[in-house]
């Protein structure tokens, strides 16, 4: 379904079919399920940077290297969330 066809489809869910009711209730799984998914890897991301931060030596080029790549790991797991959070809002209203 194209995002036109889902709003076209939510503006008015008491003249959808079964059919389309389930369709759009398999859409809203999907997005929940990406949001703990995503939700689960930042914080194993936060985790694993905050970790890193307290034990490793900033001073250390290999070290501050592994400790660059935990923060750009734990930040695009915040874009991630963000972006499937604004889908949830902007296609079922739904702020998570």
């Amino acid at each position: 379904m194209t995002q036109q066809q889902i709003r076209q489809l939510l503006k008015d869910p008491a003249n959808m079919t079964p059919l389309e009711q389930a369709e759009v209730g398999r859409m809203k799984q999907a997005y929940f399920s990406a949001v703990a998914q995503e939700t689960e890897a930042y914080i194993s991301a936060k985790e694993a940077y905050d970790d890193a931060k307290e034990f490793m030596d900033v001073k250390d080029l290999g070290e501050r290297e592994v400790l660059m790549q935990l923060l750009k790991n734990m930040r695009d797991c915040e874009r991630n969330m963000t972006i499937i959070a604004a889908e949830l809002e902007a296609h079922f209203d739904i702020s998570a």
